[in-house]
């Protein structure tokens, strides 16, 4: 890197935040051996090895998921006899569990314990985010309860975590019960946590609590994103479709949609596939040509800014 050449033509020495910087900017390329070469430049340019530039090598890999080489990094600063800490632990843990090796990363957990490093909240989040990606958010609950009797007090990231996972399999009852937790504590759940919610409401064919969602998060000051109304607009649709219903409350339904779907389109929104082919079908009755007419024209002027 020319940088690391000007450096050492001009004397600089690196230091923990140079090493930081540029290792940043190294892990761009998402290349081991890159990331490594210009560690190992800037420790021959007299960067001291010492538990911070150790930490900030093994966080850099462990981002992108690169644990065979994090270990020899790890062995290499243990057999430096110095001592791992929470953000080495924890950068550990996350590079296990975004390669999907959960086991390895619960068995990093449990050797910073016997280490007699203590977990801190970011430690079980990071744990419950590896649970959720493999399918695994049903065996949480020892984990939360483990986090509190170590008098850890879960945040917002761990409610959202806990109620987007279980949202996702369809566990509403689960759902709910953190999102009860979550308010009560004074946390207010992201956008996408809202999505999932209402997701879990709309399949359930809860419309009315779905609405009352929609409209909570906007009075939390949260605005409803293109997801948002594509799951809404779904919603409606579907739930108009039930054999049975009255053909005044599945006007009703479908009128829901469709004005859900105007004011998605003037917020600059793109609606997904699924969310068009209920529309086109709806559109595509008699009577409604006009109607269809102007909703694609508004689409296409959309899509050619």
């Amino acid at each position: 890197m020319d940088v690391l050449n000007d450096m050492l033509v001009f004397g600089f020495h690196p230091t923990p935040t140079t090493h930081k910087a540029v290792l940043d900017a190294s892990s761009k390329s998402r290349r081991a051996d890159v990331i490594l070469h210009i560690h190992n430049r800037l420790v021959g340019m007299g960067l001291e090895l010492n538990l911070s530039t150790y930490n900030t090598l093994i966080s850099t890999l462990c981002r992108l998921g690169m644990v065979k080489r994090t270990t020899l990094v790890f062995k290499e600063m243990m057999g430096k006899v110095i001592s791992p800490d929470i953000i080495t632990y924890n950068a550990l843990i996350q590079g296990y569990c975004l390669s999907s090796h959960l086991k390895n990363a619960f068995s990093m957990h449990s050797q910073m314990l016997t280490e007699g490093v203590s977990p801190n909240v970011e430690t079980y989040n990071i744990l419950l985010r590896g649970l959720s990606a493999a399918s695994l958010i049903k065996d949480a609950a020892g984990l939360v309860n483990q986090m509190k009797e170590r008098g850890l007090i879960p945040n917002a990231d761990t409610y959202d975590i806990l109620l987007s996972s279980h949202g996702k399999i369809g566990n509403m009852k689960e759902c709910i019960k953190f999102y009860c937790e979550m308010i009560t504590k004074g946390f207010v759940p992201k956008t996408s946590t809202y999505n999932v919610l209402i997701s879990c409401f709309s399949k359930g064919k809860k419309m009315s609590e779905a609405k009352k969602l929609m409209r909570e998060m906007q009075m939390r000051g949260l605005s409803p994103n293109s997801s948002t109304y594509d799951i809404l607009i779904c919603g409606w649709y579907r739930l108009s479709k039930q054999p049975g219903l009255s053909k005044s409350l599945k006007r009703s339904y479908q009128a829901e949609a469709k004005r859900l779907f105007e004011e998605m389109n003037e917020k600059g929104f793109i609606p997904c596939e699924n969310t068009l082919a209920h529309i086109s079908f709806a559109l595509a009755k008699p009577g409604k040509k006009v109607d269809a007419q102007r909703i694609l024209n508004k689409l296409y002027k959309k899509n050619v800014k």
